[in-house]
């Protein structure tokens, strides 16, 4: 079975992007309107996030995301084979001065599934100067598993099932690292999550960057993602610095830090600071969906019932 799939991919992975978008955009007419894949969950999540957008508006968002998500197919099967140079040129890193800045710390590099999350798996092990981790959750299926797990790690980082990471943390205590994780995950277990408003929608969003930030007192940033073109995109990191007045809104919420301090084992102090940068890279992640919310990964759901 890995060899079949090997030679399927392989040869696709070859081709030039330009080729690869027309087999995209004939991909995007089959899953969208033939099929209708997701159609239903994709919309539900558009309406919800965006009551005030027209039907049109809502069509429209829909399209351009199916064929978002379509790129996002063959540029992950690019992966595969796109050397170092042709990703440096299709996924430009803006902000160099921040990797300089921090480069003997230890961060907690907490990003999200919009834009390309592949390819930033892949590129951030090429502009830090720490051992960078990407932290995944394993696929069901071993041979796809380690395919993918291959491709990712090409240039460097080392990608660990979630299950790992506190034993990887503890091997390189002296150690700068960079641990970088999804926030957008729906959380397995709804006790330990953090409960914030993201857009407009009280969320339950997975505990494991602020927790991890707490604990191992990581300096945490945040990755942000901007599409300029088609399989063309732009990234930076920005440096969370809470305020205090968002610490004093954070605390204030007795019931939450409550939980959030017992299920945890922190502090309130540090369980309000942990809530605090919740609600933040949360707002971070609004803003950037707000702008173009196309390039978010809608067909998953993001709003389960708890």
């Amino acid at each position: 079975m890995k060899y079949l799939l090997i030679a399927l991919i392989y040869p696709l992975s070859y081709l030039p992007m330009p080729v690869l978008h027309f087999f995209s955009s004939c991909l995007q007419f089959w899953v969208y309107t033939v099929c209708g894949y997701r159609k239903k969950v994709v919309r539900e999540n558009i309406q919800k996030a965006f009551p005030a957008k027209s039907f049109d508006e809502i069509v429209r968002v829909e399209k351009a995301f199916y064929l978002h998500l379509c790129d996002l197919i063959f540029e992950s099967i690019k992966t595969f084979t796109i050397s170092r140079e042709e990703l440096k040129r299709r996924f430009v890193f803006k902000t160099p001065e921040v990797t300089e800045r921090l480069a003997s710390k230890s961060l907690t590099g907490i990003s999200s599934h919009y834009g390309n999350w592949e390819w930033n798996a892949l590129a951030l092990a090429m502009e830090f100067k720490q051992i960078s981790f990407g932290v995944y959750k394993p696929l069901n299926s071993k041979v796809w598993d380690q395919l993918f797990f291959d491709s990712r790690c090409r240039f460097g980082i080392r990608m660990i099932p979630i299950k790992m990471v506190r034993e990887v943390m503890d091997t390189y205590l002296n150690q700068p690292i960079m641990m970088g994780l999804l926030s957008d995950q729906a959380p397995h277990n709804y006790e330990k999550a953090f409960d914030v408003t993201f857009m407009g929608v009280s969320t339950y969003v997975t505990p494991g960057p602020a927790v991890i930030t707490v604990q191992r007192k990581y300096a945490p940033i945040w990755g942000w993602v901007r599409k300029v073109g088609r399989s063309r995109y732009e990234w930076g990191l920005e440096e969370i610095e809470l305020t205090d007045m968002a610490l004093i809104d954070a605390a204030k919420d007795l019931k939450q830090v409550d939980r959030i301090s017992r299920v945890h084992s922190l502090t309130p102090e540090q369980a309000a600071y942990a809530l605090a940068l919740t609600r933040d890279f949360s707002a971070r992640l609004e803003r950037e969906i707000k702008m173009a919310p196309e390039f978010w990964l809608w067909s998953h759901r993001r709003w389960k019932s708890r």
